[in-house]
C-alpha cells in the first residue's frame, strides 16, 4: 500500500461507530387526506382534509409531502394546528408545520378545446427537515390538519389524495 493511503486507511478505521443503543426511536405519523371527487375545471378547497390528533405532547422533526397525482392540477397544501387553511402569517405562525404547492405534470394538448390531456407524470417530493435540536412543539390532544385548495385544470374529474408524513419524538 502506497504511503499516501496509510492516514485515509487508519482515518477510516479509527470512525466513531454509531451503537445501536444511542440511536433514538423516531416516531412517524401518516396524515391521509383527500379532496374527495374534484371535477374537471374546478377549484376544490378542503379545509381539515385529513387530521392527526397526537395522544402525548410530540416534537415535530420534519415533514414529508408527496406528491398525489399525474394530472393537470395545481394543489397548495397546509399542514397546521390552525382549524381552516390560510390562517399562518407573520404575527401568528405558532402551529404552523409545513407549506408546499405543486402544479402537475407536463402535459400536451391533443386539440382539446379546454384544459389539457395527460402526458406522463410529475413527480416532486416537498421535504422539510428542522435544524438539530429544533422541533414545532404540539401539545396532546392538539389536532394537525392537513388543508387542501385543488385546482383541477385536466380534463379529468379526480380525487386527489394526499398523504403527510410527520416524524416526531416525544417531548417530556
Amino acid at each position: 500500500m502506497p504511503t499516501r493511503f496509510v492516514p485515509i486507511a487508519l482515518a477510516v478505521l479509527l470512525l466513531p461507530s454509531v451503537a445501536p443503543a444511542e440511536v433514538k426511536d423516531l416516531s412517524t405519523a401518516v396524515i391521509k387526506s383527500t379532496t374527495h371527487l374534484c371535477i374537471r375545471g374546478t377549484l376544490c378547497h378542503r379545509d381539515q382534509a385529513g387530521v392527526w390528533v397526537p395522544k402525548a405532547k410530540v416534537a415535530i422533526l420534519s415533514a414529508s409531502l408527496a406528491e398525489q397525482t399525474d394530472v393537470d392540477i395545481y394543489v397548495d397544501i397546509e399542514v397546521s394546528t390552525k382549524p381552516t387553511m390560510y390562517l399562518c402569517n407573520g404575527s401568528d405562525a405558532k402551529g404552523c408545520i409545513a407549506r408546499a404547492k405543486y402544479a402537475g405534470p407536463g402535459l400536451f394538448d391533443y386539440g382539446a378545446t379546454q384544459g389539457s390531456t395527460y402526458l406522463g407524470s410529475n413527480i416532486t417530493t416537498t421535504h422539510i427537515t428542522f435544524p438539530s435540536g429544533y422541533g414545532i412543539i404540539v401539545d396532546a390532544g392538539v389536532p394537525i390538519y392537513v388543508h387542501l385548495d385543488v385546482r383541477n385544470d385536466s380534463l379529468l374529474d379526480v380525487v386527489v389524495d394526499q398523504d403527510v408524513w410527520l416524524y416526531y419524538v416525544p417531548v417530556e
